[in-house]
């Protein structure tokens, strides 16, 4: 039986949303990517193994749909980074926020699942469907760019 779409919101909306503003850098846009994701798990009827399968799945669809956001931004780059401000109070937070932002979409994706969500190498290379040595390098290499661009801070 699929879980309730309330119980579903309730335990993975802020994880949803975290993901998506990181994404989009706009609270508004992502608050719009969480609302689609629900949409698409009310139009499935597939039934999920456990709630990890679950949580794996939601992060997909979230992370495809932003990036269909961003597909769009490409033509309206009119994207406001300062909306970040409200939702990180401590600078160190923020400024570490802002370097993520600038990252290449590849290296946000793997970094977010990593650290943020506390995902392992196999179940991300499974997630976004490249291999585990390619998630390996993207995180070495997103936190040597993110480490760069914090003006080399060693607690990075």
């Amino acid at each position: 039986m699929k879980a309730d779409i309330e119980d579903v919101f309730d335990k993975f909306g802020n994880m949803l949303y975290r993901i998506s503003v990181v994404m989009l850098k706009n609270s508004h846009d992502a608050e719009d990517a969480v609302q689609d994701t629900m949409i698409r798990y009310m139009e499935i009827t597939k039934e999920f193994a456990d709630q990890e399968h679950l949580k794996a799945w939601l992060i997909r669809i979230n992370i495809n749909i932003c990036k269909n956001k961003l597909r769009f931004y490409r033509y309206h780059p009119n994207i406001e980074i300062d909306e970040l401000r409200s939702h990180y109070i401590e600078n160190e937070d923020m400024l570490l926020m802002e370097e993520l932002m600038k990252l290449p979409e590849k290296y946000k994706e793997v970094l977010l699942l990593f650290y943020v969500e506390g995902y392992k190498i196999r179940e991300i290379s499974g997630m976004l469907k490249i291999t585990e040595s390619t998630v390996k390098k993207r995180l070495e290499r997103g936190r040597k760019k993110l480490n760069e661009g914090m003006g080399g801070a060693e607690n990075v």
